[in-house]
């Protein structure tokens, strides 16, 4: 029995010896920060993306895998961070624009398109990592994101014409204004009935009408008045 036991004790030694030799051998071997290449597409959060960008700007490729248009109204931009836009459609055909060496953060939109993306780029034994929710849960995550103002299109400038200048109308010799006197000239009066004017004497025909109308008002009424006591007497 005492062997026994001598003989369950040694191998439980033995076995703990070489758990724990093995455990020693794999935590002697540093862990890499990002996986080897060939490793395929993993997908990261916005926060862990922006995290890497700002802690190994130069180890990174930020590729835009959007058109051309998406890019030019708004992209994503970090301070030393390489930037790349290679619409999904032209992945294949422009491999030879991306360095091998480094890192890919691919993103769109809304993380579908850099997924594919990514799984044509880890087939060519590139080291990727796709933005999950693209560039829309990266601005909701409130990062900043660049927009890229076009060069303005160059138009023609347009013709004016010139209203020809008015010239001021030629200096005409000035006319000397008429004179006019202090006294005007008077104007000889005429007077009523071809009487050549003598001074008050409309006013002495006027007096003279008025005196004969009364006249004539006062013989009719004397007159009334003789036919009237003619009649009483009668």
């Amino acid at each position: 029995m005492r062997m026994l036991f001598s003989l369950l004790f040694l191998s439980s030694l033995f076995f703990a010896a070489l758990v724990a030799g093995v455990s020693a051998a794999k935590g002697e071997q540093p862990t890499p920060p990002l996986p080897s290449f060939g490793n395929g597409c993993i997908d990261k959060c916005a926060e862990d993306i922006y995290k890497m960008l700002t802690e190994e700007p130069s180890q990174i490729i930020l590729l835009d895998v959007r058109t051309e248009a998406e890019y030019e109204a708004e992209h994503i931009q970090i301070e030393g961070v390489e930037t790349k836009n290679i619409p999904l459609s032209e992945i294949e055909e422009r491999l030879n624009e991306l360095n091998k060496s480094k890192v890919l953060i691919v993103y769109c939109r809304s993380g579908a398109r850099s997924r594919q993306a990514c799984e044509i780029l880890a087939q060519h034994n590139f080291t990727v990592f796709n933005l999950e929710g693209g560039i829309t849960a990266w601005k909701a995550a409130g990062y900043p994101t660049t927009v890229v103002h076009p060069s303005p299109t160059h138009v023609p400038a347009q013709t004016q014409t010139k209203t020809p200048t008015q010239m001021p109308p030629e200096a005409t010799p000035e006319t000397p204004a008429p004179t006019v006197s202090e006294h005007p000239a008077q104007t000889p009066q005429t007077s009523p009935v071809g009487v050549p004017g003598v001074p008050g004497f409309e006013s002495i025909f006027a007096v003279a009408a008025v005196l004969l109308a009364v006249s004539l008002l006062r013989g009719r009424k004397w007159r009334n008045q003789k036919c009237e006591r003619k009649r009483w007497r009668a």
